[in-house]
């Protein structure tokens, strides 16, 4: 079928205007429908702020780990340009964001066309950009995630500066959300797998005896440091979707130790090994599945149709993306691996939020799959 000259002539400059556009016509349409969301997740942020300019400290520790909100919204305070300010800066930083997508599809192929396609995708998933409008923190960290990975991808050479920049970005991605702590064992492997794959078992021989250690002191700090976070209450009232309760009598489970600890998770895996399984089969079910029973048939059938495309094309042609993106696949897949690891352990999210965070991964391997060849791995930028 022979391409109308419109496409053919689709170049960088002009994809990115077409894709500025309609992302600016999504970010009105959410204005619009949704206004500015201060409700919900956002108070306990606003909260936070609004103690943290009175006190000068957070109510609990774990809010540490939600600091670049909560300093915005305070700075936005300060300045009396709040709530606004918070969203532009949202909205700003997933423009960036967009654009380093874009950039990292047309790395793979130079072809203008199909980066534009892909990128169109992430842009008119309208419950992906809804977040822009939320004072939760899931737009910045969404954001930064994509802005993350376009700075690890183009790095040619590992110095003590490009080090330093990826200690200083994830240090900004930790302290977004607490997640963003599993950009860190990703990120080894990365760069093991990219500049010393030769030296690759000894390294994460090394590295896995230091990150199992490293990554259990800083769960434990995470789920200790205070706060509303239980994670033995979805297993009390068998929580598939996070905050609502499957059975109406809880269970009744007593820890010998701190609950919410890594020791506590274990203790309730070993003694309560068959409500475990049970619960973990059908939280990664709802994880992938992402439909819900709640929400509208269309809602479910884009939603449905969206993600289970995105799934054929990875698992169809995956052998290829192995071969030809090895770096950037173990990157994907081990920060992949580690939410749905957190989902079974704890629970999903009511809207899909913790697999909407790994939707740029997923449409970039979806992509990758189908431009790859039979060549060795080539750097995404």
């Amino acid at each position: 079928m022979r391409i109308p000259n419109i496409y053919r002539s689709l170049d960088s400059k002009k994809g990115l205007i077409i894709l500025a556009t309609l992302w600016l016509m999504v970010q009105v349409v959410l204005l619009s429908h949704f206004g500015i969301v201060t409700e919900f997740e956002a108070p306990k942020y606003i909260n936070e702020a609004n103690r943290l300019l009175s006190t000068g400290h957070y109510s609990t520790g774990n809010f540490l780990f939600y600091s670049v909100q909560i300093l915005l919204i305070t700075f936005s305070k300060i300045t009396g340009t709040f709530p606004w300010l918070v969203v532009f800066v949202q909205m700003i930083a997933n423009a960036i964001s967009l654009v380093l997508f874009y950039k990292l599809c047309l790395a793979i192929t130079k072809n203008h066309l199909q980066s534009f396609i892909v990128s169109l995708l992430l842009t008119v998933m309208f419950y992906y950009q809804s977040y822009n409008v939320h004072l939760f923190t899931e737009s910045l960290y969404f954001s930064f995630g994509i802005i993350y990975s376009y700075v690890l991808f183009s790095i040619k050479k590992l110095s003590i500066k490009n080090s330093l920049l990826l200690a200083t970005c994830l240090s900004v991605l930790y302290f977004t959300r607490p997640t963003g702590v599993f950009f860190i064992p990703s990120t080894i492997l990365y760069l093991i797998f990219a500049f010393y794959r030769r030296q690759a078992l000894l390294l994460i021989l090394i590295f896995s005896v230091l990150g199992i250690a490293s990554l259990y002191l800083l769960l434990n700090f995470a789920l200790g440091s205070g706060g509303e976070f239980d994670f033995l209450l979805p297993y009390l009232d068998e929580r598939v979707i996070c905050g609502v309760p499957t059975i109406s009598v809880p269970h009744n489970i007593t820890v010998p130790t701190h609950k919410n600890s890594v020791e506590g998770l274990g203790y309730v895996i070993t003694h309560h090994t068959h409500l475990f399984l049970s619960l973990a089969t059908r939280r990664l079910i709802a994880f992938w599945g992402v439909i819900r029973p709640y929400h509208s048939f269309s809602h479910n059938v884009f939603v449905g149709l969206y993600f289970y495309a995105t799934y054929v094309l990875i698992l169809i042609r995956f052998k290829k993306l192995v071969q030809n993106f090895l770096p950037q696949t173990i990157f994907f897949l081990c920060n992949i691996l580690l939410v749905m690891i957190t989902v079974i352990l704890s629970c999903d999210e009511w809207h899909n939020r913790f697999i909407l965070a790994l939707l740029p991964f997923l449409l970039l391997m979806a992509y990758s799959t189908l431009v790859a060849k039979s060549k060795p791995d080539n750097q995404y930028v």
